[in-house]
């Protein structure tokens, strides 16, 4: 048990570093190109914020471990928001622009429906499946939404542009942020295995694979959205805060699920599929009302999304073994 804890804590280390350095390295090579800061923000930021999940739930794929590859993507997205979300309106009252509630909330809760519709369109014996084809359609509807968010981009107001020029910091020359990069995903690629073997060895021992990657990994691939939001959310910078959560639950499906079956298809655990995917999807939807209200997710609005996290959480250990 020891050694197996040492793996996993060692993993999560190597990913918060390797997202750190993976997202600030792309963020600053990213606008020393012209690329416009309200598409790093969106794109760039919200990406080396899920590349994590993306280490882990390829690693897992690649090794046959699907619970732990789907696991972690479902837990990560339900942690985002009730977590990740919930401790950075805690931290300070945060804003909701009108752009995030009129497109990228709404496509978020239709990517996370079209999830489970695929993965309950094949169920069968006990699980549903993700294909090679889902997995690519998933990647052209990706590549859709890049383009989208980059040429609604040039519409925002110079406020929010403002907003996320400031919120990245620009430092160091290319080479050395290529360098930066590159250690990043060293970093992540080895953190993503040692995870996995780690959990695979608890799971053996005491706990589900499947609630393994639900909490405890999902938590921890989960650090560098908390870290970007509750940070920005401090600086009175909440489009960067809400727009990382959002992008990175859109990310979560269409780059790491994408990815994940398009080199092997991924099997979708019943329990998953039919306790944790609804829950995942209730959590996106829940959002709508929350961030609607005001436009504003209030300090009691967290501790709420909080609250029902740890209730999540609870119910998930209490009921581990009957799954």
């Amino acid at each position: 048990m020891v050694w197996n804890l040492f793996l996993l804590l060692g993993g999560l280390i190597l990913l918060a570093v390797g997202g750190e350095c993976l997202v600030k390295g792309a963020a600053r090579l990213a606008r020393s190109l012209g690329v416009p800061a309200l598409v790093v923000g969106l794109t760039v930021v919200a990406f080396g914020t899920s590349s994590p999940e993306i280490a882990v739930s390829v690693t897992a794929s690649i090794n046959d471990q699907d619970d732990i590859a789907v696991a972690n993507v479902v837990g990560s997205n339900i942690s985002n928001i009730l977590l990740v979300l919930g401790l950075a309106a805690m931290a300070a009252p945060m804003k909701v622009s009108r752009s995030v509630m009129r497109f990228d909330l709404p496509f978020m809760v239709i990517v996370l429906a079209v999830f489970a519709l695929f993965a309950l369109s094949s169920f069968s014996h006990e699980h549903g499946l993700i294909s090679r084809g889902q997995g690519i359609f998933f990647l052209v509807a990706l590549l859709a939404y890049l383009l989208f968010t980059y040429r609604a981009s040039r519409r925002e107001s110079a406020a929010v542009e403002h907003e996320y020029e400031a919120g990245i910091q620009e430092a160091g020359s290319r080479v050395f942020n290529v360098l930066l990069v590159i250690l990043g995903m060293v970093a992540l690629i080895q953190g993503a295995d040692l995870i996995v073997k780690g959990a695979v060895g608890l799971a053996s021992e005491y706990l589900d694979e499947r609630v393994i990657g639900l909490t405890i990994i999902a938590i921890g691939t989960s650090l560098p959205e908390m870290t970007t939001c509750i940070v920005a959310a401090r600086r009175g910078q909440p489009d960067i805060a809400i727009g990382n959560i959002v992008g990175s639950n859109i990310f979560n499906i269409l780059a790491v699920i994408g990815i994940a079956s398009t080199i092997s298809p991924l099997s979708v655990a019943e329990i998953i599929l039919f306790r944790d995917a609804p829950v995942m999807l209730l959590v996106g939807v829940l959002s709508f009302p929350i961030m609607r209200t005001g436009h504003c997710i209030t300090r009691k609005e967290g501790a709420l999304l909080v609250g029902l996290y740890l209730i999540y959480v609870t119910w998930l250990v209490l009921t581990a073994g009957g799954d």
